[in-house]
């Protein structure tokens, strides 16, 4: 069916603060961060605070290798004497092993004088050598503090001329919409859109769903045009985020003419510096081995040179530590001044080449400042256009919701009649009452709508569903009891139906009267106009926020499917539906029943505009009445034990309640019903005849308005009236048209 009835949109007014909070929160972060930026201290005279914190990162790591590097060729250079001089000591005849031979050959209280002389004057000789090495340290953390501050200067500089000239081309400019301080415009942009789309998806849940299951989408450009702007958003946010500086800084060196930037040749000596470390590492660890090696030896001589329990060799090791410490300091102290000179040299230079550019800058940070509020707002008009075409297109949908006929489609054709019985020409005004549809249906004879129903469903959305199959199928019958279960409540709890006071309600409680207390069977339906709907109000179980549709089911005659051509205006009404429930009547011959069908194949694909080989996405309930008397057919054997018996045996075991409604079970009856097709109608491939318009969006369906009680038996009088499977043909179209209710 065309406009709103195939997108029920209901109690949208209702629950759209709740799902525009997120999407507000995310639209004033974007609008924020769109804001001119302000002005930052001299330090940061990009105002970019990211560039600062890298480059002061940078800057930590290269004075850290730096250091390193110095300590390991001090270190290494240390160890390499301390490992001569210890071999050296260690040969016989050496002034070393000399005066350990001459300790030896003395008496024992003269070597014990000499040893508590040494020891007593090694621990204040090691102290003060710590004292030293603390002294040394502080100055070398003071050197290293200043250094890492200049050369942070410096790399900020360095960035700030790189992009000073490269801003003179447009692609520097276009490296700012894609450098890393943006991405946090990129990223609530994506936010904000992602929430924007989450409420339209929401609000179009239905549509979704339709689609999904089956159900023929509409008016969902709004959605497809938010999904592509999400996805290219997601795309630049990711790339900042991820690869956003070399996408910077490739743009940047095409601008600025340069081979590369600043920050690709700072790694680049950052890892030759990190590479001469790890080569040092080596032959630092070879080192260190050799001489703990040659240490052992020494130590070990002298402590059998000595009166036993004597500390001197332990205190030998801490004097020889601190003055392996000492050593480094001073070659620290000696290299860092020298490379501190050199960059503030360079940090000199950069600023006068800098200042050669003052006009090129303050225009370059103009520009930068500019382009950042720019991409904020461009950010915050698309989310507001989107956030004005969702509310457009609710309103939209709204108004043509409500002013649309449900029985004859015609739009803007409704007219107030007031409960005092005047007609209103407005049909806008505040004033509730009936409205009445006054549009000409039919000139050829002379025909008008004449529909009217209560203003107060006017803006409900409305599904139709149409009862289409050859006369005498049985669809007024299941309607009427379908319509006084309903009534009665009779129905899981998971359904919730409640009847719609209509023209046609009043009939049907007649016909119901006359089956239930006159055991009558139904009469032939009208033919002469759109026949008057039934009407339900249904809610739905979605879990993301519950909606109530109108259920309009037409009860069309039989003529209408076997007789009327494309051409008829009930011909074409029939056939514009949100879903239809065809029915097929197991006691009657196959032949008219399946070119009853193949017309309406035929007239479907006409009325769409469906070409041949493709598929509709609207759902057929395939729904096979008076299942009760196929046990007296010619094609059932009269002592049981056959298809059909076996048939009624398998709808128990399926459900044994006969009250369940779930998919499951829906689906259970399906296939066994599909199973029995053969031996009902033997030769007519119903399967492959839907499935050619529908691609599987359909289901088969076993009902009887009367009951499983007296199967057979043609006299209602004798029958007790327990309808079976009369709702799930209903539900499940609702299902498929995005509506949740089973399980």
């Amino acid at each position: 069916m065309k406009g709103p009835f195939s997108n029920a949109k209901t109690d949208w007014a209702a629950d759209r603060r709740g799902k525009c909070v997120g999407f507000g929160l995310a639209f004033a972060a974007l609008i924020w961060l769109a804001a001119p930026a302000r002005a930052e201290p001299a330090t940061d005279e990009g105002g970019d605070l990211p560039a600062q914190s890298e480059a002061a990162e940078l800057a930590r790591q290269y004075v850290e290798d730096f250091m390193l590097r110095e300590r390991l060729n001090a270190e290494s250079a240390f160890l390499t004497e301390e490992i001569e001089r210890l071999e050296l000591i260690g040969q016989a005849g050496s002034p070393g092993r000399s005066l350990l031979a001459e300790l030896e050959l003395s008496t024992q209280a003269t070597r014990q004088a000499l040893v508590d002389v040494l020891q007593a004057n090694a621990r204040p000789l090691v102290q003060d050598l710590e004292l030293a090495s603390a002294e040394s340290g502080e100055q070398i953390d003071e050197l290293r503090t200043a250094w890492e501050k200049i050369r942070t200067d410096l790399n900020q500089d360095r960035f700030l001329l790189f992009e000073v000239k490269a801003s003179r081309r447009v692609a520097g400019q276009l490296a700012s919409l894609l450098s890393v301080d943006k991405r946090w415009f990129w990223f609530f942009g994506v936010v904000a859109m992602a929430v924007l789309l989450g409420v339209v998806l929401h609000d179009r849940r239905h549509e979704i769903r339709r689609l999904l299951n089956g159900g023929r989408a509409r008016a969902m450009k709004l959605s497809k045009f938010l999904t592509v702007a999400l996805v290219v958003l997601a795309a630049i946010t990711l790339a900042t985020f991820v690869m956003g500086q070399r996408i910077y800084e490739s743009l940047l060196a095409v601008g600025s003419g340069e081979e590369t930037s600043p920050r690709r040749a700072i790694d680049r000596q950052n890892a030759s510096l990190k590479a001469e470390i790890e080569e040092l590492r080596q032959s630092h660890e070879e080192s260190t081995g050799r001489c703990a090696e040659a240490e052992t030896q020494w130590r070990e001589t002298l402590t059998a040179s000595l009166p036993p329990g004597k500390k001197l060799p332990w205190q030998w090791k801490e004097f020889r530590t601190e003055i392996l410490e000492i050593a480094v300091q001073a070659s620290l102290l000696e290299s860092l001044p020298q490379a501190i000179r050199a960059d503030v040299e360079e940090l000199q230079r950069v600023n006068e080449e800098l200042g050669t550019h003052t006009e090129a800058k303050a225009r370059y940070l103009a520009l930068k400042g500019w382009i950042r509020g720019g991409l904020g707002l461009a950010l915050v008009g698309l989310t507001a256009t989107g956030g004005f075409l969702f509310w457009r297109g609710v309103r939209s949908r709204r108004e043509t919701t409500a002013n649309t006929c449900p029985l004859c489609l015609g739009v803007d054709k409704l007219s107030r009649i007031s409960f005092n019985g005047s007609e209103t020409a407005d049909a806008r005004s505040p004033e509730r009452g009936v409205l009445q549809c006054k549009n000409v249906i039919s000139r050829q004879p002379y025909e008008e709508c004449d529909y009217t129903f209560m203003e107060a469903y006017r803006t409900m959305g409305k599904l139709c569903i149409p009862t289409l199959g050859i006369p005498q199928a049985g669809k007024t019958h299941w309607l009427a009891m379908l319509y006084w279960e309903l009534n009665r409540g009779n129905y899981p709890d998971a359904v919730q139906f409640e009847k719609i006071k209509s023209q046609s309600s009043e009939d049907f409680d007649l016909i119901v009267e006359e089956i239930l207390n006159a055991r009558i069977g139904t009469a032939a339906t009208q033919r002469e106009r759109i026949p008057h709907p039934i009407v339900f109000d249904f809610q739905d179980q979605d879990r993301l926020g519950r909606s109530n549709v109108l259920v309009n089911i037409f009860d069309y005659s039989g003529e209408v499917t076997s007789d009327m051509g494309v051409e008829d205006h009930r011909r074409r009404r029939a056939l514009d539906g949100d879903g239809f429930l065809f029915f097929l009547d197991p006691t009657y011959p196959a032949e008219p029943q399946a070119k009853a069908l193949a017309d309406f194949r035929e007239d479907l694909r006409l009325i769409k505009g469906i070409k041949a080989g493709k598929r509709t996405r609207t759902p057929v309930a395939i729904c096979v009445s008076k299942i009760d008397m196929m046990a007296g057919q010619s094609y059932a054997m009269p002592g049981g034990g056959d298809a059909i018996e076996e048939f009624y045996r398998e709808l128990a075991a399926i459900d044994p309640t006969g009250e369940g409604m779930t998919s499951k079970i829906i689906a259970g009856r399906s296939r066994a019903l599909a199973r029995l097709r053969e031996t009902i109608w033997p030769g007519w491939q119903i399967e492959r005849q839907i499935d050619d318009l529908f691609g599987g969006r359909y289901l088969f369906f076993p009902l009887t308005p009367v009951g499983l009680d007296g199967l057979g038996e043609t006299d209602l009088s004798l029958r007790t009236i327990s309808p079976f499977g009369l709702l799930e043909p209903l539900v499940w179209l609702l299902q498929m048209n995005g509506y949740p209710i089973l399980e």
